[in-house]
Formats: structure tokens, C-alpha cells, sequence
């Protein structure tokens, strides 16, 4: 009984732990994915925001921060979506 107690308590503090890293990128993705489907489609209505992806690996020009990165994707995603 222990034991179980023991896996259960470590699978919820891995997940805990992974999503709080992701959650900077994904607050980013989600403003980010707002603003372009509006600016691309003229729209002042805010859409469904798609789940968000996972972090891919920073590139040279890419911003510092997770916020910005997540912003910087959301947005390409957000017209890509709106320009439909």
C-alpha cells in the first residue's frame, strides 16, 4: 500500500513539474495564437485556441524567454489559421 501511495505521489509531481515549465510557453502561445487570427482574419471575435504543442528546441534567432517563444509560434500558427 505504501508502495502504490509511493508511484501515485511521483507521477503527480512529474506531472506537476512539466506542466508549470510549460506553462510560460503555452500562456505565450495562447496570446500569441489570438493575435494573429485576429489581424489575419479581421475578426474581433477570439477564437478556439488549439492545444498547445510541445516546446521545440530553441534556434539561434529564436527569443529568450519561453513567453516570447510560445507568443512567436501562437502568432504564426494564429495567421496561418486566420488567413484561411
Amino acid at each position: 500500500m505504501k508502495f502504490r501511495i509511493l508511484i501515485l505521489t511521483s507521477i503527480f509531481l512529474l506531472i506537476f513539474s512539466v506542466s508549470s515549465y510549460a506553462s510560460q510557453f503555452c500562456a505565450g502561445f495562447e496570446v500569441g495564437y489570438t493575435t494573429g487570427y485576429k489581424q489575419a482574419s479581421g475578426s474581433g471575435l477570439t477564437p478556439l485556441t488549439p492545444l498547445c504543442p510541445l516546446q521545440p528546441l530553441k534556434g539561434f534567432g529564436d527569443p529568450p524567454s519561453d513567453y516570447e517563444h510560445g507568443y512567436t509560434i501562437g502568432y504564426r500558427q494564429g495567421w496561418a489559421d486566420g488567413s484561411k
